[in-house]
């Protein structure tokens, strides 16, 4: 089966909350095997929300919403679910009744327009909401389903896994679904990456391969459809070897993994402990790692880039493993005029020195710089070259 989903709220067109529900709804749709090709926002409009689920009704088996279900006069989703499959708006005891109910449990005040909320288009299927006062509903017929959910993310996301989807299985007979395995590549751009696996993804059809950049790393999705979770993975492993085998050493780490945590676990490995003296990165590296918790982390010493005193790595690596007495120093030094940023690491094995061009002097352009260097220092100690 495919679904289509339709956003409803003029705050949602105007910028005024960003909309993490189609995000969420994306994601568990494609979990379980359901088809996503459209998604619409539209604004508080009753004979626009209307139109945009009639068009949705000719692509989809079903139609899912969120928003527009509240007390409000702003709130037409029910009307305009009437609209289209062309059922009058019935008022309905028992919802109210249990609105009420509910109410009373959170020791306030029913109003007369909280009475909107227990009206639903003759027919149409009820769907509770423990986690709040707006019950969603199914309404459909021949040409399928439009599915209505609150807008409120916790109880959207609640009602979606405990109610609407074990509904779409049943109905349209769901077996198994989506599953996928990320593997992050750091310190590389897209376009590299992506020429190296082009053929692959040009070829496969089950799994597939997506590439998607954000300023930490490029993640390589592997999704894999089966009827079982087992079978899903063991054509994943396939497909993963390939692209190992294609960018050895390159691969920093795996789903929820981290940069951060993949250097800690090489250093405790070692029985090594870490420190880092920053200029341009302003801390950044020493702040990761305290969120991470790493183990090996002695601590952190950050500097002026300004200074002239700590325009070379080396004599803020030195003074930073004196000041920690850590087994391993990672300094960062910045030389404006050159453009130019170079770093240098500290082990009892040796040393690695590397430079990059100056990065922009904000916010993304230190944490492109604090990423780029702390996947020197994971390749270093992984035994691979850090060009």
């Amino acid at each position: 089966m495919n679904a289509e989903i339709v956003m409803i709220g003029t705050e949602l067109l105007l910028g005024q909350i960003v909309d993490t529900n189609a995000a969420y709804m994306g994601r568990v749709l494609a979990e379980h095997g359901i088809g996503l090709y459209h998604k619409t926002t539209v604004g508080d409009n009753r004979a626009r929300i209307a139109k945009v689920l009639e068009s949705a009704l000719g692509r989809a088996d079903a139609v899912l919403t969120s928003g527009g279900l509240g007390p409000t006069e702003d709130d037409l989703t029910r009307e305009a679910v009437s609209d289209v499959f062309g059922r009058p708006l019935e008022f309905r005891q028992d919802a109210y009744n249990a609105l009420a109910a509910r109410f009373v449990r959170m020791r306030r005040p029913i109003t007369e327009n909280n009475r909107k909320q227990a009206l639903a288009p003759a027919g149409a299927t009820p769907i509770p909401n423990p986690n709040g006062t707006a019950p969603g509903l199914i309404c459909g017929d021949e040409r399928g389903e439009v599915i209505c959910m609150p807008g409120v993310p916790r109880e959207l996301y609640a009602m979606l896994e405990e109610s609407v989807i074990p509904h779409l299985r049943e109905k349209h007979g769901l077996k198994g679904g989506l599953y996928h395995r990320v593997l992050k590549v750091c310190g590389i751009g897209e376009s590299w990456v992506d020429a190296q696996m082009g053929d692959l993804m040009a070829r496969l059809e089950n799994p597939t391969i997506g590439v998607l950049a954000s300023p930490e790393w490029v993640r390589i999705r592997i999704t894999a459809r089966a009827d079982t979770e087992e079978e899903a993975r063991a054509r994943i492993s396939v497909v993963e070897n390939q692209v190992r085998e294609r960018m050895p050493g390159l691969i920093m780490g795996v789903d929820d993994e981290t940069l951060e945590g993949a250097v800690d676990q090489l250093l405790r490995a070692r029985g090594w402990t870490f420190a880092t003296g920053e200029t341009f990165t302003g801390g950044m590296i020493a702040q990761r790692m305290v969120a991470n918790q790493a183990a090996a982390f002695a601590g952190g010493l950050t500097r002026t880039p300004g200074d002239p005193r700590w325009r070379e790595a080396r004599a803020l690596a030195q003074q930073t493993q004196s000041l920690f007495a850590s087994d391993c120093a990672l300094g960062i030094a910045t030389e404006p005029l050159e453009r130019r940023l170079s770093a240098i690491l500290l082990t009892p094995d040796g040393e690695v020195s590397w430079q990059t061009s100056y990065p922009a002097p904000d916010e993304l352009g230190q944490l492109r710089a604090a990423v780029i260097c702390m996947e020197r220092v994971r390749r270093y100690l992984s035994g691979y070259s850090v060009e």
